[in-house]
């Protein structure tokens, strides 16, 4: 099995990679001393390097994308023979194609995984190595690689962000009855997992150093002292000349901290909007309760005044409307019908729902009018 590799300057190479594997399972400290002690393929012969990478990524097309988190083991052997062992801690899919909206995949079952092996195959944005490269070189350069990509893939997670941030923006607009607020919400609770756990395997990553001390505790020790000075030891500072490949392992490092201050501040921003959203929600019940008020006292002038009227003339007085005098006994209840109506429209023109208040008003008022009325010019005569 074999994987196109380029490097950064676009020339493709060809390096050997034993296999991909993925796996749900992380493998401990002492599997990896272990795994130094056989070739890439897993073969009792020969010694191997082995570097260990944070591992984010995001892939499939909108509504149906997929997120796996975890580590990617580098093994590279005697030969430069490379073996990729990635550990799924966790994944993420889309639900029924909604977009934004991310539900825990799992891991038990073995099809959510065979994508898996694809996508890392396709993520070896390798640099090719020089003729003289050791292994060490090789398997800086790959864990840098892989760092690196993990890195960009927060850009994916910032866009999931940006659409939910834009989404609750939409859900917060009085006209927005299609977006589901309490869905937004959630989604970016999820989101949150998302970062913080992927954010946690940046800071063991970068605290462990990659790992690098199973197979080199000097240059371990060495780099420990650059990153903190004030540190006890009887190590020299690492240099660009401790190890021909400390530079590349400098590269490492410092992606993996990028990348978990990208993730934390990505945290701090959805945490922001889920505090928002608790506002909005509360100012959007509030407004609910304005607009119930403004409709009852609509509602109470234009069916309480019209009571009023009739239960101080009697209805016996007004009705069958067969006289001029009994017709102008009913100009009340068309007024407050009419200041019912205009309260409505004005209301509708405060809120923007104009139409929708206008043709609610007329509607009613036509209907109560002619109602009345009918009533009124078919009402038997009394006799008291």
């Amino acid at each position: 099995m074999s994987s196109h590799v380029g490097n950064h300057a676009g020339r493709i190479a060809q390096l050997p990679l034993a296999k991909i594997d993925v796996r749900a399972r992380r493998p401990s400290t002492a599997e990896l001393e272990q795994r130094v002690r056989v070739d890439a393929s897993g073969s009792a012969a020969g010694v191997s390097v082995v570097r260990v990478a944070p591992l984010l990524a995001v892939f499939g097309a909108e509504g149906n994308r997929t997120i796996i988190i975890g580590r990617t083991l580098v093994v590279v052997d005697a030969q430069n023979t490379i073996s990729l062992e990635a550990s799924v801690a966790a994944a993420w899919k889309e639900e029924d194609g909604t977009r934004g909206s991310f539900d825990v995949v799992d891991l038990s079952r073995d099809d959510k995984l065979s994508n898996a092996s694809a996508l890392i195959s396709s993520i070896m944005p390798f640099r090719k190595p020089l003729a003289e490269a050791s292994s060490e070189d090789v398997a800086a350069g790959i864990a840098k690689d892989l760092c690196e990509k993990s890195r960009e893939s927060v850009a994916d997670i910032r866009d999931i962000r940006y659409f939910l941030e834009h989404e609750l923006a939409r859900s917060s607009a009085g006209d927005a009855s299609d977006v589901d607020h309490t869905t937004i919400v959630a989604s970016l609770l999820q989101l949150n997992i998302i970062c913080g756990r992927t954010a946690d395997e940046a800071r063991e990553t970068e605290r462990e150093g990659l790992w690098v001390y199973i197979t080199d505790p000097e240059a371990y020790h060495s780099y420990r002292v650059l990153q903190e000075p004030k540190i006890i030891s009887c190590a020299e500072a690492a240099t660009a000349t401790t190890r021909t490949w400390m530079r590349m392992h400098d590269a490492a490092m410092r992606q993996c901290g990028a990348m978990r201050s990208l993730l934390e501040s990505e945290s701090i921003a959805i945490r922001s909007l889920i505090s928002s959203a608790t506002s909005i929600s509360s100012s959007k019940e509030a407004d609910a309760q304005s607009r119930f008020n403004v409709l009852a006292a609509i509602a109470s002038i234009g069916l309480g005044l019209p009571a009023l009227v009739l239960a101080l003339y009697g209805a016996n007085a007004l009705v069958p409307i067969t006289t001029m005098p009994r017709l102008a006994a009913f100009a009340p209840v068309i007024v407050a019908l009419l200041v019912a109506a205009g309260l409505a429209i004005h209301q509708g023109i405060r809120t923007k729902r104009g139409n929708i208040w206008i043709f609610s008003a007329a509607g009613i008022v036509v209907f109560l009018i002619v109602l009345l009325v009918a009533a009124g010019l078919l009402a038997p005569e009394t006799n008291l």
